[in-house]
């Protein structure tokens, strides 16, 4: 297992507890080192979280691997846990950590996309190379598929993590502000850019529907 990375910071004030919501109720439980109550964590958050990896890596084991690890790191450091914050927001900022530092340990580690002598062969190309008139729904729906993976690979780090944390999850843009720990106004800055970069990359999908 992973060392436990370090926490978004959270105010020392505890709210009441007649006003905890179902969640933060599940976590002052994990606080007092109760497991079952992981389990119910684990329930209700494993399979966003491994959907919010998998968008990011395009790897299901990995995503499942960092989706568990976020509960790992919640379990470690349990004591810190005061309920002043929501408890998805909570654990999407850990997923960013986790995710954060895979990036670190993955900087060279060789792409799909590297060149390869004096062309550069991506995965992509071959799937979009002509294979015959004849393309039934199960073909072109892989193509789109590997369409909308290249476009948001081709997104800045910033930009695909926002667009991921709105458009996949439904948060909140004050959400995911905290959650990534920067302004609101950077967070509309970078959805804004990365709705628009998918719109030119995939302009031509949208208009043969």
């Amino acid at each position: 297992m992973p060392l436990a990375l370090p926490l978004p910071p959270m105010t020392d004030v505890p709210a009441p507890a007649t006003i905890l919501d179902a969640d933060q109720q599940v976590m002052a439980r994990i606080r007092e080192g109760d497991q079952e109550a992981v389990v119910t964590l684990v329930e209700r958050y494993q399979h966003e979280l491994t959907g919010f990896f998998y968008h990011l890596s395009w790897d299901q084991l990995i995503a499942e691997e960092l989706a568990q690890d976020v509960f790992v790191n919640v379990y470690r450091s349990r004591e810190r846990y005061q309920a002043t914050a929501k408890v998805r927001t909570y654990l999407y900022r850990i997923a960013h950590n986790l995710w954060i530092d895979h990036l670190r340990r993955q900087k060279r580690h060789v792409s799909i996309d590297a060149e390869l002598g004096d062309e550069s062969l991506r995965l992509v190309d071959v799937l979009q190379a002509p294979g015959g008139e004849a393309r039934d729904h199960e073909d072109r729906d892989e193509l789109i598929r590997a369409r909308i993976q290249e476009a948001l690979g081709d997104l800045p780090e910033g930009q695909r993590e926002v667009f991921i944390l709105a458009n996949n999850h439904g948060m909140k843009y004050q959400d995911i502000s905290v959650t990534l720990g920067i302004p609101e106004g950077t967070v509309k800055s970078r959805m804004h850019n990365a709705v628009r970069s998918l719109r030119d990359a995939l302009g031509d999908l949208v208009e043969e529907q």
